[in-house]
């Protein structure tokens, strides 16, 4: 597991490396409409294929990777290899959502061995993350 926290002025790392990948957004914070779309719009870039997103304004930031993931590929000419997969998991505890992460997260054309938690807080809590997936 990856680990990024970001909030409104973070700087966000070039992780095209890891592509493709799956992604966790956790949020914990609220962020500005134009900030969510640069993240989102960057997650897309970099070359995740599915995200699950849990927390407050799930619908939102749902919404904005569909926008990202469609402004990056015509819709009318978007590969099945393309399409990013979403699933909200609004009312879920964190442990839940890695559990799911870990065993069936899956898209139905690429392999997506890294999982990239991007964590949106002003609080960095690497560790507690990581305790928290191991016993996912």
């Amino acid at each position: 597991m990856e680990y990024i926290q970001v909030d409104e002025t973070s700087e966000l790392p070039d992780i095209s490396g890891l592509s493709p990948f799956k992604a966790v957004i956790a949020i914990e914070d609220r962020l500005s409409i134009s900030r969510r779309d640069v993240i989102c719009n960057w997650l897309t870039q970099m070359g995740v294929l599915y995200v699950m997103i849990c927390g407050d304004e799930v619908g939102l930031w749902s919404a904005s990777i569909r926008k990202a993931n469609i402004d990056q590929y015509d819709i009318n000419i978007m590969t099945p290899e393309q399409f990013v997969m979403i699933t909200e998991h609004e009312n879920e505890r964190l442990r839940s959502v890695f559990w799911h992460a870990k065993k069936h997260a899956k898209h139905t054309h690429a392999d997506l061995e890294t999982l990239v938690v991007i964590h949106v807080s002003n609080q960095n809590r690497a560790m507690d993350y990581m305790s928290i997936f191991n016993k996912a």
